[in-house]
């Protein structure tokens, strides 16, 4: 699905966090991974089959000849006092990245400590996830991957020929001057 443009790509994030749905709510509903759904929503719509762009429109109401109707949106809420939230998007500056055995990795800064305060990041305005977009497991502990299913927590969404360790680093660097702006 190589000829979907940015602002399409956007519209459809837009209309997703409008309906309050996660990214993970709505790769269930139309059957891909959260990943897959991130990266789509961040412009990269090679990455997502022209049939899954055609239900994630049908069931976000945005103007797109379908052939697919709408699934039931399953709901993962906070299920526990002690319920972690965190911003999906790897681009965020609330995700800081790493590199493991040449892995790039995202640790998520916890937001919204289960007490359902807060619906969006403080950071970039995305709706916060509460499950693992993998397992459905809730999450209580921080930390980069679940600890129920070992999937990551913030899909990687750069193109594979990015220089991971250069990319992390200079992610680090800049999120560190951001948040000393901010403090």
């Amino acid at each position: 699905m190589a000829n979907l443009s940015i602002a399409f790509c956007r519209q459809l994030a837009r209309a997703r966090r409008a309906k309050g749905m996660t990214q993970s709510a709505l790769a269930d509903a139309v059957g891909c991974k959260q990943s897959a759904l991130s990266m789509l929503e961040a412009g990269h719509a090679a990455k997502v089959a022209h049939e899954t762009v055609e239900k994630i429109a049908a069931l976000l109401e945005v103007p797109l000849e379908t052939a697919a109707a709408a699934a039931p949106v399953p709901s993962c809420g906070p299920t526990a006092a002690n319920t972690h939230a965190f911003c999906p998007h790897a681009d965020c500056f609330s995700n800081v990245p790493y590199v493991v055995n040449g892995e790039l990795l995202f640790w998520p800064r916890p937001q919204a400590d289960g007490r359902a305060a807060a619906a969006h990041c403080a950071v970039c305005g995305e709706l916060l996830e509460r499950c693992c977009p993998h397992c459905g497991a809730p999450v209580v502990t921080a930390g980069a991957c679940c600890p129920a299913c070992g999937g990551e927590r913030v899909a990687n969404t750069l193109p594979p020929e990015t220089d991971c360790e250069a990319w992390a680093a200079q992610r680090r660097r800049a999120i560190a001057e951001w948040r000393s702006l901010i403090l």
